[in-house]
């Protein structure tokens, strides 16, 4: 074993401007059940619930409301929406705008 630590447990520094970084989360509306499951994980705030049913009988899906609120390379999202509703960018195409630092 290495005595190096990991780039998961070190600081992330971005290397350009977070508005120029594609990475957020995207959710597929026809899956979401509208639990807020991820706007109850992500402390950044980058989910909010849409536009409420008219009907009143279900409950609005959720939307990425602040997708560069998202810190890139984070994937806590994914697997705790029940729905599978949210998928997220292939983190290998975005470690390059990231440099890991003690």
């Amino acid at each position: 074993m290495s005595g190096s630590p990991s780039p998961a447990k070190k600081k992330k520094r971005l290397l350009v401007p977070r508005e120029e970084i594609a990475w957020f989360p995207t959710i597929d509306a026809e899956l979401c059940n509208g639990c807020e499951a991820c706007a109850d994980l992500c402390r950044p705030g980058v989910f909010e619930p849409g536009p409420s049913d008219p009907s009143g009988v279900c409950r609005p899906k959720m939307t990425v409301a602040n997708p560069f609120n998202c810190i890139v390379l984070c994937t806590r999202c994914e697997p705790v929406c029940p729905s599978g509703a949210i998928t997220l960018p292939r983190p290998e195409d975005f470690e390059r705008f990231v440099e890991y630092v003690d």
